[in-house]
């Protein structure tokens, strides 16, 4: 089985759209007036943003995110150097041990009120 897309509720989904299609590649398939949207990264997944039925509050965990893994340390600098120079507030550059290897990497909440996190392995 494949893992082929997920399904978000986001507080904007115009903003994340921008967002997905500004700093991280990804391009619309769809956008009915900003209320449901699907995105595709060019590898094989798309990603669906909705508006939250009225009244719904969205609440992710604090723990829940995207993870984007990229080429090295250095594609790690450069978006989050991108980001900031772009205006949005991302968390500060970690290196992460995981068992016998790490990571660096960064998270940034989006427009759509949820985190992503860039990261790359050592």
């Amino acid at each position: 089985m494949k893992l082929n897309h997920a399904n978000l509720a986001v507080v904007d989904v115009g903003a994340t759209i921008a967002f997905f299609e500004r700093f991280l590649g990804f391009t619309v398939l769809t956008n009915r007036n900003d209320a449901f949207a699907v995105l595709d990264d060019g590898h094989g997944f798309v990603f669906n943003l909705v508006v939250p039925a009225k009244g719904e509050v969205i609440a992710y965990s604090r723990n829940f995110h995207l993870g984007f893994f990229v080429a090295d340390e250095a594609a790690v600098r450069d978006k989050h150097a991108e980001l900031i120079a772009a205006g949005v507030e991302a968390g500060g550059i970690q290196f992460y041990k995981r068992g016998t290897t790490g990571s660096v990497g960064f998270y940034c909440m989006t427009p759509g009120g949820f985190l992503i996190e860039v990261a790359a392995n050592l």
